[in-house]
């Protein structure tokens, strides 16, 4: 079920252990193991997120203001992402927080696809994402048999270090990482850090108008993470303290074309974040979780014309602080019920160079759930409902929205699952669709606009319904496949208004009505020394174009989708080598128009070894080993490489991850 009490003491989407053949969960569930994020030489939850085929992120690209993860055909703002279940993400923020948080501490990587407003509100319209970290938890039943004391204490952690070499370009970068668990009887503390530093690729050219002019062809990335949890065991909870700090700066590809050429951009973001947890055990049949959180975010932007006496210089400044309580109670009455209920109280502002004075919006919501297991658990039914009250606040109306949902799994044998949802959404407009103003410069032509906020959008309804089935093939391989249908009324998009000008400008717009529908399949087998993955999925997306009375593409979804991982540990030597590659087709840039993104294909490979009892990994991996190759250009006659900013040539890494534990 969504929320219950696990072996690690954290909220989790699901309760259940990762090695099952066939997934316990009620909704349809994708599981990123700490492994499968090696192997792929993920540094990012937003790099590992994309080894699954029914879940696109991208970075910051043309039609993008930010980094964007799509689910189901619905994109930021739809999808919520949670750490240890509390909420990540920020208006402005959107789904940066992905890219700015450390592989290094997580156990896993849990995402749910389908519509859950009921336990998560507005944002989990198109899914959701839980990052659950390591924790070494204290056993407070443990004794030394020797002297009958209590245990001693626990410490384990690890180091990573990572340099990556691009021989084309002549080029390097640098990763490092860390964790450290300290665990006692009570008390235990877990803190986990990284550093990654991309130089990228800095060029020079001469201009008839500015002279001569620096650039990075490859966008300039620093970015640190700091994490650091304290929390207190007992025989009645568990109570914790946490902070986090992300800092980045990111130096943006030029633009080559139009009035703007010598153009860049540069982008600060920071982000800190305080919170407390609590959960208290009543028995065997209740317990109760809550949090409360803090969450301050900045960007700042510079936009650069290097135009000789024309050049000019356009800064913005954004900072957004959010607020969040959560309680939930778990109540297991018999053998039949399992409750979930609970509160939830968002306060969230914004202020920057387009306001004249700070925004706010509050968003409060009671919610329930039943858990119904039927027929020795064969036949589960969920149905549960949240009613969300948005006051009044700085002259915007009262919005009042009720949402129910349904789901249903059912096993007629121990291989073989169905599943069945519906659930209503809703999306209240936020500060940002309403207010922001955006400049965005990461790719030529339409990469280069102006994104504005809209205070006349309405909130959004949706009706989605999932279906699923997941077989086991005689213990040989597994396959699981589902479809989805979203109707969506109002739905809130950004619209090109203006084409002509350069930039380009757009503003979010309530379109009419708009329905995204597609599946996708994933094909898993593990034998002795060897185990792939092999996914597709398929998204569409359309608005309906009330004055042409006709429906149109909606823009920037990812149509056909492919990711493939096989890895066979060698015999003998012991060393593991696996191969991960991903395609996606090209994307419409823009509604009502025939521009198209190029497609994108990558493929790496990793090579590893563990020494000294698994303590010490030396790993071997080449990244972009077709060397930007792919099947289609961009309608402006752009290359992969030119749209997403990629490196020149197959880059090499070299690293090494030591563990150590007492």
């Amino acid at each position: 079920m969504f929320s219950q009490e696990t072996e690690d003491d954290v909220i989790t989407v699901n309760a259940d252990k990762i090695e099952q053949e066939i997934d316990d969960s009620i909704e349809q569930k994708r599981t990123i193991t700490d492994e499968d994020i090696r192997k792929s030489g993920a540094k990012t939850v937003g790099d590992a997120l994309k080894a699954l085929p029914d879940v696109n992120v991208n970075t910051a690209t043309a039609g993008n203001a930010n980094e964007s993860v799509t689910m189901q055909g619905l994109g930021n703002g739809y999808v919520k992402i949670m750490i240890d279940g509390v909420s990540v993400s920020t208006d402005i923020s959107g789904a940066t927080p992905i890219f700015q948080i450390s592989v290094e501490n997580i156990e896993r990587i849990e995402v749910i696809k389908g519509a859950d407003s009921v336990l998560y509100g507005s944002g989990a319209m198109g899914g959701v994402i839980n990052i659950i970290t390591k924790r070494e938890k204290p056993d407070l039943e443990q004794k030394n048999i020797e002297n009958n004391e209590k245990s001693k204490i626990k410490i384990t952690g690890g180091i990573t270090e990572e340099i990556g070499f691009m021989p084309l370009i002549l080029g390097w970068k640098n990763y490092t990482a860390g964790n450290l668990y300290i665990a006692g009887t009570h008390l235990s503390n877990s803190l986990a850090g990284s550093f990654d530093y991309n130089p990228g690729k800095k060029q020079s050219i001469h201009d008839a108008l500015a002279g001569k002019i620096d650039y990075y062809e490859n966008a300039k990335k620093l970015q640190g993470f700091v994490r650091d949890t304290l929390t207190w065991n007992d025989s009645w909870g568990s109570a914790g303290l946490y902070g986090l700090y992300t800092g980045s700066k990111q130096v943006s590809n030029y633009t080559k074309t139009g009035f703007d050429k010598g153009s860049d951009m540069t982008y600060i973001s920071q982000r800190g974040e305080v919170g407390f947890t609590g959960k208290y055990i009543q028995g065997e049949k209740f317990y109760l979780d809550s949090f409360i959180v803090g969450k301050l975010y900045f960007l700042n932007t510079a936009y650069n014309v290097k135009a000789g006496i024309y050049s000019s210089s356009r800064e913005t400044r954004y900072n957004a602080f959010d607020a969040e309580f959560d309680m939930r109670a778990h109540w297991i009455p018999n053998t039949v019920n399992d409750l979930t209920f609970g509160v939830n109280v968002m306060l969230t502002s914004m202020n920057g160079t387009a306001f004249q004075k700070r925004k706010y919006a509050l968003e409060t919501a009671l919610f329930i759930q039943d858990v119904i297991s039927l027929f020795d658990g064969k036949l589960i039914l969920v149905p549960g409902g949240r009613f969300t009250l948005a006051p009044s606040i700085q002259g915007s109306g009262a919005i009042y929205m009720g949402t129910p949902k349904f789901s249903i799994k059912y096993n007629p044998t121990e291989t073989t699952a169905f599943r069945f949802s519906y659930g209503m959404g809703y999306k209240i407009p936020s500060l940002k669709e309403k207010y922001w103003i955006f400049r965005h410069n990461y790719a030529p032509g339409l990469g280069n606009f102006i994104l504005y906020g809209n205070p006349k959008l309405i909130p959004e309804k949706s009706h989605s319904f999932n279906i699923g089935v997941e077989q086991n093939v005689k213990n040989l391989f597994t396959v699981s496949a589902g479809g989805y249908f979203n109707y969506i009324r109002d739905l809130i998009d950004s619209v090109v208004t203006d084409s002509l000008s350069s930039p380009q400008i757009r503003e979010y717009r309530n379109v009419d009505k708009a329905i995204t529908y597609g599946g996708d399949i994933l094909i898993r087998t593990e034998l002795d020394r060897f185990k792939t993955k092999i996914g597709y999925a398929y998204t569409g997306a359309k608005f309906f174009d009330t004055p042409a009375s006709r429906w149109e593409n909606l823009a920037l979804r990812v149509t056909h989708r492919v990711t493939v991982h096989a890895a066979y540990l060698i015999p003998v030597i012991e060393t593991e080598i696996a191969l991960n590659m991903q395609w996606n087709s090209p994307q419409l840039l823009s509604a009502k128009t025939n521009y198209y993104t190029p497609d994108y294909l990558m493929a790496g490979l990793d090579i590893s070894k563990k020494f000294f009892d698994d303590t010490f990994e030396v790993y071997f991996a080449l990244d972009n080993m077709l060397n930007n190759i792919h099947f289609k250009k961009g309608t402006n006659n752009e290359t992969q490489k030119q749209y997403y900013g990629l490196n020149d040539g197959i880059v090499l890494r070299i690293g090494g991850k030591y563990t150590f534990k007492n």
